[in-house]
């Protein structure tokens, strides 16, 4: 292992940097820089040449400049300081050295303000993204005040000779730093220290416990490595570049490191980490996001007052939009966000709060498709074998599931999965809490048999008019880079050949899509590969059936992400969430692109959501309905539908949660309570047939008769800790810390050539104080609920709030003005009055 000395570059402004580092062994080195290690999880021992100090969570110690030491780490997650020396020199001598060690001293209060501030310091560092500087410099000279006030001491063990060994080791060091990429001889460098070789080569390796060539190969091998990621350089040209004396040196020093060649380690650097079953990123931490709280212990250290010391909401943000001419009409929308609702499982359809939740919801907005998975699955007992193996299909639950579906108006989305169990070639290939079957199988005659009965059980039944206006799938992405997927890319594509074919067989006018297509960028190959396939075998879809979830792997920069997805001995990286607030509108472009040169289909995202996890607590609060009326609004009628998912926290892919807002996707909670979510939806349908104009923030719409709908959002995305799953001060009650300086939207709209008349002006409003039942709950105690009464209560309170008020218009301009808290929706409905002949009379 090369060492793992430093000499830490400092930009311009900071004289100090913070990080969270999973923390490794470390040979012995030293650095002219401090440092501090405050220990967030595991444990550390820091050996000095006086001692050995092994230290636990909550632990704090100083490092001295110029001061040897080597680190063990047993699972050890720190909040690391380190500050450049000459911070320090206008205030202190060159004899001063810091005593600061939490095994020596135990007591809390001694280093409590210390923690304090390296808890705000990382706050600022990796949440405050406006002027981050303005924070981070009045903190760190806060840290050099609290050091020299109550950690200064004399230094009483360095001697002479010491500063000597310390002063001609960083002079060594600086020069194979500065000359890494020259032919640098052992000889060289001795007649330049006025040293033999052999004593050189004794005093440098006694020192820094690395001889001096293995030294200078890991500084070689560092900057070898940043040409590796990021030129398109040779190896050859890698290995000049950085003083190798060949490639073939190059190559074997760099495998012994990094125990892969080095066109692979670029390889491994820009792919999805690959499984042992072949499966790229199989995730079902995408499900589930590592919500990681080893950076509560920082959280800690911020009681309430220091919390008011970091950035709060800003002073309101002004939108003024002047002169919105209301007889251009800009476009007809065809208002595609309704093609689309979800339930989890085919299943759940059967349950009675589920059908209440979606016939409300239907009422209310009126979808024309639903999706759901597992219409083959076991649940439905439609796929049985007799005693002799031959098969036979039980219709009664799934005649039952569309037979409602279709009373409510609600064509289904027919996805083939998943596999029945004794069909299964691997009964142990599952997936989820209530398990599903990802295997391929075990009998394909068996297979077809099982779809064209199926498809003409529908088509008999329904009537091919009917079902014709339906939709069909095979499966939910079941390409490598998903978790549905099966053992390879191969299966996947066969498997929807033989099932679009024997649905085309029955009724060649059924719609059959591909299987959905869930990528994180929209840019892995495999989905591009299957339509080459579908060319090559002439099986190209009917439409495009595409996902949306704004998340991708870790890490972000010197932020460490630890932890293992939830699949037991699992060691893959969490998903986290994206931080582009437009990850929706550059995935639609990406797409389009991407797709240029196959045949033109109509696209639909059937599933999307801020988030894939199932235990995200934003997705109960206002966050949810904000980023949900943003992304509908910024790109509107773009695709063909905008699936969200889904319904209901019933959803059983995960354990069941007593917590009524535990985090689950769902626009109503298990109890029938609807989220701020929900409300989204049913403003959005409130928008009008006619676009107007539209701008970040506002959407504006008539109907042509002088009346108009206008929808308004204050959206913020989640802090950067946050979309890494880092809850740092977010608690369970207090969700909105996830959002760094939120600030509320003031918005002016001017409308002209408005008719002169009476109108009534009402506003429908989603924010915090109302129309959040999370919020709402939190105001009654945050306690769980126990009766119908409290329930009910509940479901009162959290209601969107309305204003009315009566307006003249008598020049054909309106202004309207509204003032919209962080998260907050509003629609705005204005009608004008229409007065009977009779009230003349």
């Amino acid at each position: 292992m090369v060492s793992k000395h430093e000499i830490i570059d400092y930009s311009n402004e900071m004289p100090i940097k913070i990080s969270i580092q999973n923390m490794e062994d470390m040979s012995r080195h030293w650095h002219s820089s401090l440092e501090i290690y405050l220990i967030l999880s595991g444990s550390l021992t820091v050996m000095f040449e006086e001692g050995s100090f092994k230290l636990k969570e909550d632990d704090i110690i100083l490092i001295n400049s110029n001061q040897f030491h080597e680190i063990k780490s047993s699972n050890t997650v720190a909040a690391v300081l380190q500050i450049k020396q000459s911070f320090f020199e206008r205030w202190v001598d060159e004899n001063t050295y810091f005593e600061c060690n939490s095994v020596l001293y135990h007591s809390r209060n001694k280093y409590l303000k210390l923690k304090k501030l390296i808890a705000k310091l990382v706050h600022a560092s990796y949440n405050v993204t406006e002027h981050k500087s303005l924070l981070i410099i009045p903190l760190s000279y806060n840290i050099l005040y609290e050091l020299i006030y109550n950690f200064r001491s004399l230094k009483t063990n360095t001697t002479e000779k010491n500063s000597k060994n310390l002063k001609r080791l960083k002079g060594i060091i600086q020069y194979l730093n500065d000359n890494y990429t020259e032919n640098i001889t052992l000889e060289a460098i001795a007649k330049r220290e006025y040293l033999s070789a052999s004593y050189l080569s004794h005093f440098f390796e006694k020192n820094m416990g690395i001889s001096l060539f293995n030294y200078l190969s890991g500084i070689r091998l560092r900057h070898a490595v940043s040409d590796l990621l990021h030129t398109d350089l040779t190896i050859e040209q890698i290995a000049v570049n950085n003083g190798f004396s060949n490639s073939r040196y190059f190559v074997s020093l760099f495998k012994k490191e990094y125990g892969v060649l080095p066109k692979q380690y670029k390889k491994e650097q820009k792919e999805p980490a690959v499984s042992d079953n072949g499966s790229k990123s199989l995730q079902p931490s995408m499900l589930l996001l590592k919500q990681q709280d080893f950076l509560s212990k920082l959280g800690e250290y911020l009681d309430k007052e220091s919390k008011n010391d970091l950035p709060s909401e800003k002073y309101p943000t002004r939108l003024i939009v002047h002169s919105i001419n209301t007889t251009i009409k800009k476009q007809f929308l065809h208002h595609s966000f309704k093609t689309f609702t979800s339930v989890g499982r085919a299943k759940e359809l059967m349950y009675k709060n589920v059908r209440d939740n979606l016939q409300e919801l239907q009422k209310e907005v009126g979808f024309q498709y639903i999706k759901f998975h597992g219409i083959l699955d076991d649940s439905m007992m439609l796929y049985n074998e007799d005693r002799n193996g031959n098969p036979y299909l039980v219709f009664t639950y799934v005649d039952e599931v569309l037979d409602f579906l279709l009373s409510l108006g609600l064509k289904p989305l027919i996805q083939f999965s998943f596999m029945p169990k004794q069909l299964a070639d691997d009964t142990d290939r599952t997936l989820f809490y209530n398990p599903v079957i990802l295997s391929k199988p075990k009998d394909y005659k068996k297979w077809v048999y099982l779809i064209t009965e199926f498809t003409k059980h529908l088509l008999k039944r329904y009537g091919s008019s009917e079902v014709r206006s339906w939709m069909f799938s095979f499966w939910n992405v079941p390409f490598l880079s998903y978790i549905f997927s099966f053992e390879n890319n191969e299966i996947a594509y066969d498997l929807y050949r033989i099932t679009r074919n024997c649905v085309k067989e029955c009724d060649p006018l059924l719609s059959f899509g591909n299987p959905s297509y869930g990528s994180l960028d929209f840019s892995n190959s495999e989905f591009y590969d299957f339509l080459e396939y579908c060319k090559q075998h002439d099986c190209y879809p009917d439409f495009y059936n595409i996902h949306c979830y704004p998340v991708k792997t870790s890490s972000i920069g010197t932020f460490v992400i630890l932890g293992k997805s939830h699949t037991e001995n699992s060691d893959k990286d969490a998903i986290i969430l994206s931080d582009d607030p437009d990850y929706m509108a550059h995935s639609i472009e990406g797409f389009k692109n991407s797709i240029a040169a196959y045949p033109k289909l109509p696209i639909y995202i059937t599933e999307w959501a801020s988030t894939s996890s199932h235990s995200d607590w934003l997705n109960d609060t206002c966050y949810r309905s904000a980023y949900i009326v943003k992304n509908i609004l910024e790109n509107y009628d773009e695709v063909e539908s905008f699936g969200n998912w889904c319904l209901t926290d019933i959803l059983e892919e995960m354990p069941m949660d007593n917590d009524e807002f535990h985090g689950e996707l769902g626009l109503y909670t298990c109890h029938g309570i609807k989220k701020p979510a929900y409300h989204a939806f049913t403003f959005l349908n409130k928008l009008m047939d006619i676009l107007v104009d539209r701008g970040e923030g506002y959407f504006i719409t008539t109907n042509g008769k002088g009346d108009y709908s206008i929808l308004l959002y204050n959206y913020h995305h989640v802090s950067p800790l946050y979309a890494q799953g880092v809850l740092f001060n977010v608690t369970f009650t207090e969700r909105y810390n996830a959002f760094v300086n939120p600030s509320s939207l003031d918005i002016h709209l001017t409308l002209t050539h408005v008719e002169n008349a009476e109108y009534t002006v009402t506003h429908h409003v989603v924010n915090r104080e109302s129309g959040s039942a999370f919020d709402e709950w939190v105001r009654m105690g945050a306690v769980p609920l126990t009766t119908e009464e409290e329930y009910i209560t509940l479901k009162g309170r959290s209601m969107p709030r309305i204003m009315k008020e009566q307006v003249t218009v008598t020049n054909n301009t309106m202004a309207q003005f509204a003032l919209l808290l962080p998260h907050e929706i509003r629609l705005i409905h204005i009608k004008k009055v229409e007065y009977s002949p009779s009230v003349y009379r």
